[in-house]
């Protein structure tokens, strides 16, 4: 299955497909230390800057689109100035749907805060949700946490599944029965783990230290949250910098990576914030596979 890619960040989308066989024939990205990551990992895809130069007879054939459309004017962080759709940033939506509408692939998945479930009074949602459905997708969506996918990080998004006249995504993010819970925050569903995932990332032994938490009572709002040592960090700040993590294991020495200038660490932790989490994507993808062998034989 070919995947074109928009709002690649750092490929997060991109990897997690690569990764169960898709292939990244596309991608589009406007920030330029997202652009390096992007070009050394995939040197020879076709990589535009500002999506709003892309024409769709320029994107190459693909089965699959995929972007996480900046989620600033619609993140609950932005509190008093949430913007919605209308923002410059999150209003880019309106252009990935112009691309769309021009090519009609045949899977859309679309990443983004929980904030745009409720922006604008959930009138954001209802518009983003109206503008597939007038294409032609059959739409379903569904929050899932990381922490559940065997990374020890809370980063709850909501991931919006688009096939093409059929509501067949319905049965990739969703199953018949019961959801089986977790034993335990930051665990994660044992048979659910990612490929790869290491046994030190399940253990508590890192502290993670809510920035703007310092000075503040646990009423303050979403930002005070203290800190913690349960397994599990807080989503990390895209502001950069914003939150702290010390721990004992290697994959969280954030400010410490070999062969990276301490100059780019402000670029890392924004990047990094905003990424699109590979083993969700992975569990995504895997049903898309599945469900699309079924229902749009070659």
């Amino acid at each position: 299955m070919k995947v074109a890619s928009f709002f690649s960040g750092i490929g997060g989308f991109d990897l997690g497909f690569e990764n169960i066989g898709m292939k990244i024939v596309f991608q589009c990205e406007i920030n330029p230390f997202c652009q390096r990551v992007l070009k050394k990992h995939w040197p020879n895809v076709p990589l535009v800057s500002d999506i709003k130069d892309v024409k769709a007879s320029e994107i190459p054939d693909a089965d699959l689109w995929c972007g996480g459309f900046p989620c600033q004017d619609l993140s609950l962080a932005n509190q008093g100035k949430r913007k919605g759709l209308k923002g410059d940033r999150s209003g880019l939506f309106f252009q990935f749907a112009e691309l769309i509408s021009a090519r009609r692939p045949r899977w859309i998945i679309i990443e983004n805060v929980p904030g745009i479930l409720n922006s604008n009074s959930g009138k954001d949602f209802q518009a983003l949700i109206q503008a597939l459905d007038e294409l032609g997708y059959g739409i379903s969506w569904r929050v899932l946490d990381a922490k559940y996918f065997g990374t020890p990080q809370r980063r709850r998004r909501v991931y919006v599944v688009g096939s093409l006249g059929s509501l067949v995504s319905a049965e990739v993010l969703f199953e018949p029965g019961a959801t089986t819970i977790a034993p335990r925050a930051g665990l994660g569903k044992w048979e659910a783990l990612a490929r790869g995932t290491q046994k030190r990332n399940r253990e508590t032994d890192l502290y993670a230290i809510q920035h703007a938490a310092i000075g503040r009572k646990h009423t303050a709002g979403p930002q005070a949250k203290g800190y913690r040592n349960d397994g599990e960090t807080y989503t990390l700040d895209s502001r950069g910098g914003a939150d702290a993590v010390c721990s004992t294991a290697d994959p969280f020495g954030m400010r410490a990576i070999t062969g990276v200038p301490p100059g780019m660490d402000g670029n890392r932790h924004r990047a990094i914030g905003n990424a699109v989490n590979v083993h969700v994507i992975e569990w995504i993808g895997r049903r898309i596979l599945n469900v699309d062998s079924h229902y749009y034989p070659k």
